[in-house]
């Protein structure tokens, strides 16, 4: 069985280089490659900034740190975790095992909408430290939010009985 580590994106600075959380998300993907814990990766996100998408980002960053880029897949199109979901599924061989790579804060979330989706995955999640914690918590706050939002509007795709 193949597992597939998907990676969510996160902020591409303006300068076009990869923001800590972006950053740590595609270091722990590349780890979880090297120690034989994934067999590929899919890096998604489309958001371009300085031209580059977070997807492209993901990928040289896992490129650099020694995974082989045959095993990298990008998936550029994706702006939001449900289409990071939605846009990465048919990228995934049959059967495969799917491993989220994101925030812990966001893990939540991520895990939610993939089985909206018909997946069942686990998560990894790369410590935030040494990000400072003002951050941190604003991220928690943001995830708060947003997931409130989410059911919310999955509520609201079930009632009109629509497909993600």
């Amino acid at each position: 069985m193949t597992r597939v580590a998907i990676v969510l994106g996160a902020a591409v600075r303006p300068d076009g280089t990869a923001s800590l959380a972006l950053r740590r998300r595609a270091c722990l993907a590349a780890d979880l490659y090297r120690q034989g814990r994934v067999d590929r990766i899919i890096a998604s996100g489309g958001v371009p900034r300085a031209g580059r998408s977070e997807a492209s980002v993901i990928g040289q960053i896992c490129e650099r740190s020694g995974v082989p880029t045959g095993v990298i897949q990008i998936e550029d199109r994706s702006r939001n975790t449900l289409e990071n979901i939605r846009n990465s599924k048919p990228l995934l061989p049959p059967g495969a095992r799917v491993v989220l790579v994101t925030d812990r804060y966001h893990a939540c979330r991520a895990k939610l909408v993939a089985r909206e989706f018909g997946l069942n995955p686990d998560c990894a999640s790369p410590a935030l430290r040494p990000t400072p914690a003002g951050r941190i918590v604003r991220g928690y706050l943001r995830e708060a939010a947003a997931l409130t939002l989410y059911a919310l509007r999955r509520a609201g795709r079930i009632i009109l009985q629509q497909s993600p």
